[in-house]
């Protein structure tokens, strides 16, 4: 049986021709449902309306769920809300240089106290020094 989480890890699989990263990690799927018959439905947009490569990103989609064992899969294009790059996990904002890492912050640390006062031994004392 398969479950909506494992649909999503799926979904890991298909990268988008163009941009050469997984669907998941783009934030271009917006929903799963896995219905009791295990037909699948999955809404999803495109980084743009004109995406040349939509029809093979969607059929990707569709052949990946069914190799899952999905006995039916209905992907719905969405436009509301449109796609940006926000919609991306911060690790692949960052590795496509979208998002700096943050720095590391700079932690002042106190200068230490000052030695504590020498006892002058019995020599010192003797001797002078």
């Amino acid at each position: 049986m398969i479950s909506q989480e494992s649909c999503w890890d799926e979904l890991r699989k298909v990268i988008d021709p163009e941009i050469y990263e997984n669907i998941i990690d783009l934030g271009l799927v917006y929903n799963v449902t896995v219905q009791p018959d295990e037909a699948v439905d999955v809404e999803m947009t495109l980084t743009t309306p004109q995406c040349p490569l939509g029809p093979q990103i969607i059929a990707d989609v569709e052949r990946t769920l069914q190799a899952h064992g999905a006995r039916d899969v209905n992907v719905n294009i969405v436009w509301q809300p449109m796609w940006t790059p926000d919609a991306m996990t911060d690790d692949l904002k960052r590795k496509l240089g979208i998002l700096e890492e943050e720095p590391e912050p700079v932690v002042e640390l106190p200068p230490p106290p000052p030695p504590a006062p020498r006892k002058k031994g019995l020599f010192a004392r003797l001797f002078g020094g």
